[in-house]
């Protein structure tokens, strides 16, 4: 029998249960990667990480992600999760200031800033309040954690073959929400083949009941793993878009809080002209009270404005202990 520890961690909030959910296993170091696919099984969050210590002076961790059917290349919202809950457990140790660390995936090294301020430090720092628990989060009583932001990039593009028409009857929409965007839907992909899809009017992007079914079968045909559907017609006005995430065709019916999506519409936006802000917010999901905030950060240092820094802050909601039976791989929760 082998013991593990499970967290929940919930991302893109400072409220539990708020944001978007990933499963953690912090102590992952020899799991098959049957054994973590069928924990991903049973834990059963649209995505989890597995995360063993690195070996190396540069990289502190490799991960592993799993949704419950397949395992992926990346995640960046389960990125973010896995960092906070190292930083938690006090295996990242974090000094004032922005901290680099990397994580190995099956992409390559991933770097990840994390924003620190210690209880040493004045009351305000790099732009935040230090005692605004709406904005931070408190690690332990050392100090306050501001953002967890990684790098990813767009690694090309191209207008789809897909027609309007189509995706709108799936979507169960008027041909016309995409249309009068005036932007065209992209095929893009960042390790994720992803499929983006301009619609006009938040209330329609709210009320979304896409044919799932269908969806799945067209991304299918396509080559597509997730469809990332946005608008410009915010509800908070702190936001510049407002979007929901569906991949049924990698077993995900909606993902609350995508950070690959977000890398997608902010470059998006950038090659199309619609913004030249460097910092973007971005609301997501099917539920008001529970929309995951999104941060990112276009990296001009890339010089094509395809690469951009995408995060914002976690909270674990639950931590408990699950076991392996040597004899059948048997999953069960302590």
């Amino acid at each position: 029998m082998r013991n593990f520890t499970l967290k929940t961690v919930d991302v893109f909030t400072t409220t539990t249960f708020h944001g978007n959910p990933t499963g953690i296993i912090t102590n992952a170091e020899g799991l098959t990667v049957e054994e973590m696919q069928n924990i991903a099984r049973e834990i059963n969050l649209s995505e989890s990480a597995f995360v063993a210590m690195g070996n190396s002076q540069k990289v502190l961790a490799r991960v592993r992600y799993f949704t419950p059917s397949n395992e992926l290349d990346i995640s960046g919202h389960t990125t973010i999760g896995a960092c906070f809950a190292l930083i938690e457990d006090g295996r990242i140790q974090l000094r004032d200031g922005v901290n680099r660390i990397y994580f190995e995936t099956n992409i390559g090294d991933v770097p990840l800033d994390i924003y620190f301020h210690s209880d040493n430090q004045s009351e305000t720092y790099s732009g935040f309040n230090k005692h605004s628990e709406s904005n931070t989060v408190r690690i332990r009583n050392e100090g306050w954690l501001q953002k967890i932001m990684t790098r990813q990039s767009v690694k090309n593009f191209k207008k789809t073959t897909i027609s309007a028409e189509i995706i709108a009857e799936i979507l169960q929409i008027d041909e016309s929400e995409i249309l009068q965007t005036g932007l065209p839907m992209e095929n893009i992909y960042t390790g994720l083949k992803q499929f983006l899809i301009p619609i006009k009017h938040k209330e329609t992007l709210l009320n979304l009941k896409p044919d799932l079914i269908k969806l799945s079968l067209m991304n299918r045909k396509h080559g597509i793993q997730t469809n990332d559907i946005f608008s410009l017609d915010t509800y908070s006005d702190k936001s510049m878009v407002y979007s929901r995430h569906f991949a049924p065709a990698i077993g995900l019916w909606e993902d609350p809080g995508s950070a690959n999506a977000a890398v997608c519409i902010a470059t998006y936006l950038h090659r199309h002209g619609v913004t030249t802000k460097d910092s973007i917010l971005i609301e997501q999901g099917k539920d008001r009270d529970y929309f995951a905030k999104i941060f990112v950060e276009i990296d001009k240092s890339s010089g094509d404005l395809n690469s951009a820094f995408v995060g914002g802050v976690a909270i674990t909601s639950i931590t408990k202990e699950l076991q392996i039976e040597d004899k059948n791989g048997k999953v069960s929760f302590v």
